[in-house]
């Protein structure tokens, strides 16, 4: 089958605004193959914010399935996508929210992400959530799934995001596997003007998964939901008199941050597991170079959170 190929030119004023042009990726590449340590090194101490510098950049053993990057470094994921930008963009806009309805939308600086984060956090540190567990995240699209992801990078949790329109079942095996203890959710999410019930999916998926200790709701449409006052909390009251200040935990390069899980589509959802460091800077690195990102510009996220990961947590200006 023939494919059907339209290349469109660059233009001279395009081509004069970008970072890289054809000799500065063709070096950049072959020092990233042929002195790969170097490579990365250099990247890794222009992008990331590094409570200790690494033992070494990398150790790859395929034979053993083996693979570490930045051994021995520390670092925090929430720190470097936040904290480090408030000295200079506390009152700018961190996060622009567009809603199902054009009308419903929100500006949220990064002053503002910050607090937001640190209650979250606190509410997870509330609930007995510490450095390693999971959590389960099952939200719409919302400034609060954000919050979420940062909160658990933040205490050193493991989030897994789960997409919005999965079944009841997809939750379930997701939640079992990953052993979850804690559900992040919202009475209902809505999408072409259509409300979609997660609130009862979580419900149905909790009465199988016997480790669920809390189903933390965001509310999103005020629609009647059952409640169950061992289980569920109420976002909006459990943070409203939370502390705006919660410290980074200092995280090993290659410690967890999120599980992301496969599709399932052709057998068993399998769970990949993204470490804090090499994800961090590799996130970065393409936000910069493959969107061509400068300072003020907007970044436009048209995935939900289960596909485009990476962008939307880390867009956060991590390029200073």
């Amino acid at each position: 089958m023939n494919e059907l190929k339209t290349c469109y030119p660059v233009s001279e004023k395009a081509k004069a605004h970008t970072y890289i042009n054809s000799a500065t990726y063709d070096a950049m590449y072959k020092q990233s193959i042929e002195q790969p340590d170097v490579f990365w090194g250099e990247q890794a101490k222009e992008f990331i914010d590094w409570y200790q510098p690494w033992d070494s950049v990398s150790k790859v053993d395929l034979k053993n399935s083996e693979i570490n990057w930045f051994s021995g470094a520390k670092l925090n994921v929430s720190y470097n996508c936040i904290d480090r930008h408030l000295a200079t963009k506390a009152n700018d806009t961190a996060i622009i929210f567009e809603g199902d309805d054009p009308s419903d939308d929100l500006k949220v600086t990064y002053q503002e992400l910050h607090d937001h984060v640190c209650r979250f956090a606190n509410l997870l540190k509330e609930r007995g959530v510490q450095k390693g567990d999971r959590v389960c995240i099952y939200m719409p699209m919302i400034p609060e799934v954000g919050y979420a992801m940062l909160a658990c990078a933040r205490i050193g949790a493991i989030h897994s995001v789960v997409f919005g329109g999965f079944s009841t079942e997809s939750i379930k095996a997701r939640v079992l596997d990953a052993e979850c203890k804690v559900i992040i959710t919202a009475d209902e999410s809505v999408r072409g003007g259509k409300h979609i019930p997660l609130k009862l999916n979580v419900d149905a998926a909790v009465a199988d998964c016997p480790d669920v200790h809390s189903v933390i709701v965001v509310t999103r449409t005020g629609g009647d939901v059952p409640w169950n006052d061992k289980v569920d909390i109420n976002y909006a009251d459990a943070v409203a008199n939370l502390p705006t200040v919660c410290e980074p935990e200092v995280m090993d390069a290659e410690d967890p941050l999120f599980i992301l899980y496969t599709s399932g589509s052709t057998g068993t959802p399998k769970g990949v597991v993204h470490t804090c460091g090499g994800y961090i800077l590799y996130a970065a690195m393409t936000h910069k170079y493959v969107f061509d990102y400068r300072e003020g510009e907007v970044y436009w996220c048209t995935a939900d959170l289960w596909l485009d990961h990476g962008s939307f947590l880390y867009f956060l200006r991590p390029i200073s």
